[in-house]
């Protein structure tokens, strides 16, 4: 069998949580944390974006915590150079146990409303990738680590970034985190 299509067949979705109104996790928690960056180039003139997660859903699907982006040089096409997205509300959130080849990783997508500079309705989109270690573990095959993807919007819902577009260390779309590290704890989860 041909190996994307194995990738595809493996990829079946083991736990699949949609925590969007109502109670929906039968039982478990889930406490998302994290931190880190993701860059394209070197030196102070180098793109960068941090972040920082700490999200707590509990057993009826409700949702508190935050989420932050800073963005760094990133003034060239896109006006955003020392912009500071921050998370006021958690519109959806979906958390799933996939598969690359035979490796688990958790899959957590975030839809969230919030400021940009103090101005408020902004939203983003983002999806991370955790593999369970840091990124800094050498032993790990680079397709297995922790991996981000940001998409912004604008006030009118217009699309003001997305981190695919610029970032060459992409991973089905998701770009490997550069430091730093996500966690998925899944307090008394059920098993699949």
């Amino acid at each position: 069998m041909f190996p994307y299509v194995k990738r595809i067949l493996v990829s079946a979705i083991v736990v699949l949580f949609s925590l969007t109104a109502g109670p929906v996790l039968a039982g478990s928690d889930v406490l998302f944390t994290g931190g880190g960056l993701i860059k394209d180039g070197t030196g102070a003139d180098a793109k960068r974006i941090t972040f920082s997660v700490g999200l707590f859903v509990d057993v009826d699907g409700m949702t508190d915590g935050h989420l932050d982006f800073h963005f760094h040089n990133l003034d060239d096409v896109y006006a955003l150079d020392q912009s500071r997205f921050t998370a006021s509300v958690f519109d959806s959130v979906l958390i799933e146990t996939q598969y690359r080849d035979t490796v688990p990783y958790t899959f957590v997508r975030i839809e969230a409303s919030g400021s940009l500079d103090g101005v408020e309705g902004w939203s983003v989109l983002a999806r991370f990738s955790d593999f369970g270690v840091p990124v800094n573990n050498k032993e790990m095959l680079p397709e297995n680590a922790d991996a981000l993807r940001i998409r912004l919007f604008g006030p009118g819902g217009d699309a003001v970034y997305d981190t695919a577009l610029d970032y060459p260390r992409d991973q089905a779309w998701r770009t490997l985190l550069d430091g730093g590290n996500v966690s998925v704890d899944m307090r008394l989860a059920p098993d699949p």
